[in-house]
């Protein structure tokens, strides 16, 4: 893999992961409620499923992808589902003023299991990888070493973007210090995880 190609690449994710999506929103979401943690765990997950969708493309089992639509879609159903219900919850949450508590082991390997399942529900992630690997990539000359090198790109794009939005929200978690706030808070990031688990699905 060229210089460029690398450049190329890193430039396209750059973009991809700038745009406002249901795994941005659940990023942002956890990261408000649980601290920037939460929303560190959630972008594991979402790199994780990354890796994933990578690693068929690349090994050229597009069909085989294309064959387990039923396995696709009961998980993309499931981490809508997932979302809706913690959408429900923060609706259902008492205004009163937010504090995050640390998590421990636990609670983020559930975040990172639910950034795993946000972008493993969407099928169209196997399709942009399938489509964009070619354009940078000799796929029927592939080493293993290329694989390190675009994963090493997908981590870095993907936490330098992310964990910039995540340190805006830890920010903003200063202005929620009242009840009226923290009233406002919880339904704001309830719709905001309730849109996102209804457009995970409706995909």
């Amino acid at each position: 893999m060229s210089l460029d190609s690398a450049i190329a690449f890193a430039i396209g994710m750059f973009f991809l992961a700038l745009s406002p999506g249901p795994g941005l929103a659940t990023i942002i979401s956890r990261a408000l409620s649980s601290g920037p943690v939460a929303g560190l765990a959630v972008t594991g997950g979402l790199v994780l499923a990354d890796f994933f969708f990578m690693g068929v493309a690349m090994a050229g089992l597009t069909a085989i992808a294309a064959a387990m639509g039923p396995l696709f879609l009961v998980v993309k159903y499931a981490g809508a589902a997932y979302l809706v219900w913690l959408g429900c919850k923060a609706l259902r949450s008492s205004a009163t003023p937010l504090v995050i508590k640390p998590q421990g082991g636990q609670g983020l390997i559930k975040d990172v299991g639910l950034g795993f399942l946000v972008t493993l529900g969407n099928p169209k992630a196997i399709l942009f990888y399938s489509a964009l690997l070619p354009t940078f990539l000799d796929m029927t000359a592939i080493r293993f070493i290329d694989f390190l090198v675009l994963a090493g790109i997908v981590v870095a794009i993907s936490y330098v973007v992310y964990g910039g939005y995540i340190f805006l929200a830890d920010r903003s978690r200063r202005l929620l210090a009242s009840g009226k706030a923290a009233r406002l808070f919880n339904r704001l990031t309830g719709s905001i995880l309730i849109g996102a688990g209804v457009a995970v699905a409706a995909r």
